[in-house]
């Protein structure tokens, strides 16, 4: 059982859309916003990095997340979506 739900405010939408429509490599932009679902969900705390007051950053190849922690509502929001540096 997931302990948070994720949901993506339109611009992360936006953008995850504009990005896959754009690769050349469908597949791993899918698999890389599928994992991330799963693990933000889990442990949306694990392996990122705090950058300021509530917001966070994760990298999952080759995407990168922006997300908020609403630890009150068990609530991860994504706020932005770009590709992770290579």
């Amino acid at each position: 059982m997931n302990r948070y739900t994720v949901v993506y405010l339109a611009e992360a939408e936006d953008n995850l859309i504009a990005i896959w429509a754009a690769a050349t490599e469908r597949d791993q932009v899918t698999e890389s916003a599928d994992a991330a679902d799963r693990v933000l969900a889990e442990n949306p705390l694990d392996s990122s990095v705090y950058l300021s007051e509530q917001l966070r950053r994760r990298d999952i190849p080759p995407l990168r997340f922006y997300y908020e922690v609403r630890e009150d509502d068990r609530l991860v929001v994504i706020s932005y979506v770009g590709r992770s540096p290579d």
